[in-house]
């Protein structure tokens, strides 16, 4: 009896938190807040949807990634932004999958950029409502294991990044 009261007072507490996710992203990107959260898998919604969440493919501004690109669109992904957005910088490219799966990492390789980086789908939230323009310094206090940090890169050249 105690594990089932447990597993609803969880359940109760998780929906407090969507509801306070749905209600920040609303105010913070207003009418794209339900292109960008329907855009990534439909019908469910990943980002609001636990047991849906992914890992989305970043691919790196830096490197040439034309062939990446078609192996991503060849194994069924695509790109997580489909609809238009306010802010949605050309240089950022992320793909995500329908269906739950894992696209391998890339090992680290001295003097070699890696193509693409693996992120949760929802750290690109907060990159889009930032809006980081080329100069601003960024304050990560939330910086593990680095993908909005990366996300944030990709998107403009701040003055400088600061991560805790």
């Amino acid at each position: 009896m105690e594990n089932k009261t447990k597993g609803k007072l969880q359940k109760q507490i998780c929906q407090v938190v969507l509801d306070h996710f749905e209600k920040q992203y609303t105010t913070e990107l207003g009418d794209a807040w339900s292109s960008v959260r329907f855009s990534f898998s439909q019908p469910r919604d990943v980002l609001t949807y636990p047991s849906c969440w992914q890992h989305a493919i970043l691919l790196n501004k830096f490197s040439r990634t034309t062939d990446l690109e078609d192996t991503l669109c060849a194994q069924g992904y695509q790109s997580a932004f489909r609809g238009t957005l306010p802010y949605l910088p050309r240089s950022l490219k992320c793909y995500v999958s329908r269906t739950p799966r894992r696209f391998p990492s890339q090992k680290h390789q001295t003097g070699k950029l890696k193509e693409y980086y693996l992120l949760n789908a929802a750290s690109m939230l907060p990159v889009l409502a930032l809006e980081v323009k080329d100069g601003e310094d960024v304050l990560d206090l939330c910086a593990a294991p680095g993908g909005k940090s990366v996300a944030i890169l990709q998107c403009a050249c701040p003055g400088n990044v600061l991560r805790s």
